[in-house]
């Protein structure tokens, strides 16, 4: 969701876009090198570093002239990488992450014949990433480009109707078959496969000379008439930088495509991974494991069988009886373990399997052979049906690759578990244990992980299972302490329990909601931790505060980012957010675009299923206590230091913080937090001295 506004309407803007598409303005000076925050007075346009007339020998990749720490910053890098170790970094706002990361991972791989791949979550990190590279080029020979999937890069099929939403591995198909016929000279090709060979040299010069970001490169390519997917594949194996998503790293099957691109797939040891905003690691590998089942699948599956001649899966077992007993088997689960009103039951168990082995008389090793047997008429199906030009995957190969899954998923890394929403019973697979991840991650000869909120960073690496020793280092944010201020108060809390047993609490945070917004003429963020505790103080908020109000709308993007571009456009408004969401941390706010933010409760993680076994598996693991710090506290703490961290982005801004929870008392160290009786008049205070 992250993006960018223009300089001179203000408007918001997709991620990569290069010109406002509401005043033409173009998007390229709005964010630059995030070292510029360091020399950043303008609230409104940001001026780069100037950049140093020659190399260093003391940080030959540094454009810059350094500031702060980042020659220590650089040298721990490197010191790490040579001892074949990764190092885990929490780096503070305006110390130059991706810049020093760069700089250190270059000069490393230079000595080592390494490839560097920097993993970024959003395409305007990997932009920023792209920007930095061209710095670097004043002083050193670099190269690099960024990398998207086939859905953000593909000519010949962006006009197909529903292009938007087909599926990574539909799109790939369909790719494939316009890439075979082209390669066999026949009728029916890709004509922009066609041509890559022909302007590759053209393309890497362009790459070379001007390092376009994404989006530019996709233009440049298309110009041309050549695949932008092809040539950026075709072109990685040459260049010194990739910039990719997280997918082409916790995906096992494009991580092997990746590794493979990079003339890698025997030599993991050659590459060097650099992990920008790694606090986000852990659950992205977690949610790429997990996976569901839902009955609108299997029904699916089961109504295409009569496109087929009842095919048997094994010697009298037909499909179509198959994928009705494994219905009947997810409605059993309804009816003999769900209690009254209850909308979930974890199955510790293998209870799906047992009764499809029991109703058909077979054994494990024979249901296993009936799943491969769907996956194969299936995969036939599907054959069929993008010939057809229905460009799809065939339901019966859909729900046989999730049967098999389901049933390599009965350990303890996941919790199965049936569920029930709106749309009717499901099954559920979550990843508590990202095994995989950490599997690939120790096989490299180290890495770099960084974020601005990655404490306790001895969690981060026992969570992501990382061997070898890693290096541990915290480096300040160099702008002034005393432009930032946090507060909290003790009189309140959200914690469930003591609102059900004081029905005044509720009334008591509003009206220090109101008190502190109306304290003062600044933009502010209020920051709660559900929708449902948003929703319920909404009406009172709306008639108490009286500034213009924005809220975040749930399900709702296009408006919620309309109240955003609107919020920003003034300065004595307030927008009501979520913890956690984009605007927690997803989007920077220079100078006076946000000065206050009062944060509504501690964000602790609902008690899910999910929660509960990680919980015990950490305390099985690392000792009593260890579960409740790892799953509860610890993204907790990161959740409110994403917000507050918000508040000052540039040397010049000044910011405060208010916590409205009681609780926040535990954590006066980690937040650096004062207690305040006042906190309205303190926040007045505050404002005027500045």
């Amino acid at each position: 969701m992250q993006g960018l506004f223009c300089a001179r309407c203000k408007s918001l803007m997709p991620p990569g876009t290069q010109r406002c598409r509401v005043c033409g303005t173009g998007m390229d000076g709005c964010s630059v090198s995030t070292q510029s925050c360091l020399t950043d007075t303008a609230p409104r346009r940001r001026e780069g570093p100037s950049l140093v007339a020659e190399s260093d020998p003391t940080a030959p990749y540094l454009p810059y002239k350094p500031r702060g720490c980042q020659l220590d910053i650089i040298a721990d890098i490197g010191r790490a990488l040579d001892e074949g170790r990764h190092i885990v970094i929490e780096s503070g706002t305006g110390t130059g992450k991706t810049i020093t990361s760069l700089a250190a991972a270059l000069e490393h791989a230079e000595r080592t014949g390494k490839k560097v791949v920097y993993l970024t979550r959003t395409i305007s990190q990997s932009d920023q990433v792209m920007r930095e590279l061209r710095a670097i080029s004043n002083i050193k020979p670099v190269s690099g480009i960024a990398i998207t999937g086939r859905n953000k890069s593909c000519p010949l099929f962006r006009g197909t109707e529903g292009y938007e939403n087909l599926p990574p591995n539909v799109l790939s198909m369909m790719c494939e078959e316009r890439r075979s016929r082209s390669v066999k000279g026949l009728a029916g090709g890709c004509r922009y496969f066609d041509r890559v060979k022909a302007e590759l040299d053209d393309i890497e010069a362009h790459c070379r000379s001007a390092f376009p970001v994404s989006e530019d490169l996709d233009k440049y390519c298309e110009k041309l008439g050549v695949c932008p997917y092809e040539a950026k594949k075709a072109l990685m194996r040459r260049m010194g930088v990739v910039i990719a998503p997280y997918i082409h790293i916790l995906s096992e099957d494009i991580r092997s495509n990746l590794m493979t691109n990079l003339d890698l797939a025997d030599c993991p040891e050659k590459l060097l991974l650099i992990i920008d905003e790694a606090h986000n690691l852990i659950d992205a590998a977690r949610d790429q494991e997990s996976f569901r089942i839902t009955m609108a699948m299997v029904d699916n599956a089961i109504d295409e069988c009569s496109t087929l001649r009842d095919p048997s899966v094994l010697t009298d077992v037909k499909l179509k009886d198959l994928l009705v007993q494994f219905r009947a088997a997810i409605r059993a689960v309804a009816t003999e373990r769900l209690g009254l009103n209850e909308r979930e039951t974890v199955l510790d168990d293998d209870f799906i399997e047992e009764r499809l082995t029991s109703k058909f008389g077979i054994s494990r090793a024979e249901l296993t052979s009936c799943i491969e047997r769907t996956v194969s008429i299936g995969e036939a199906r599907t054959e069929i049906l993008m010939e057809n030009g229905e460009n799809r995957i065939s339901h019966i190969q859909e729900v046989g690759e999730a049967m098999s899954k389901w049933c390599s998923s009965s350990s303890r890394r996941f919790v199965r578990s049936m569920k029930i929403d709106n749309d009717g019973e499901f099954l559920s697979a979550s990843c508590i244990d990202p095994f995989q991840i950490s599997v690939f991650l120790n096989s490299l000869n180290g890495a770099v992980h960084m974020s601005g909120t990655l404490q306790p960073l001895d969690q981060y690496a026992r969570v992501l299972g990382l061997g070898g020793n890693p290096r541990f280092r915290t480096y300040p944010s160099p702008f002034p302490p005393e432009n930032r201020s946090v507060l909290y108060v003790e009189d309140v809390t959200t914690h469930y329990r003591e609102m059900q047993r004081d029905p005044s609490m509720q009334q008591r945070i509003e009206r220090r909601i109101a008190e502190l917004c109306n304290s003062v003429e600044k933009n502010t963020l209020v920051f709660f931790t559900s929708y449902g505790n948003m929703r319920a103080m909404r009406p009172y908020l709306e008639r108490h505060v009286m500034k213009d109000l924005y809220w975040e709308e749930s399900r709702n993007l296009r408006k919620t980012m309309d109240n955003l571009t609107r919020f920003r456009n003034g300065r004595n408004g307030v927008f009501f957010s979520v913890m956690g969401g984009s605007v927690a941390e997803g989007i920077d706010f220079p100078g006076d675009e946000l000065c206050f933010a009062i944060i509504v409760g501690i964000p602790y993680p609902p008690p899910t299923s999910e929660q509960r076994a990680m919980s015990a598996m950490f305390d099985s693991r690392y000792g009593d206590g260890k579960g409740w710090l790892y799953t509860s506290e610890v993204p907790a703490l990161r959740k409110m230091k994403q917000a507050i961290g918000r508040l000052i982005r540039t040397e010049s801004d000044r910011g405060m913080a208010v916590i409205l929870d009681s609780r926040a008392s535990r954590y006066v160290r980690q937040l650096d937090a004062k207690p305040s009786k006042d906190p309205a008049g303190d926040a007045a205070l505050f404002f005027r001295k500045g």
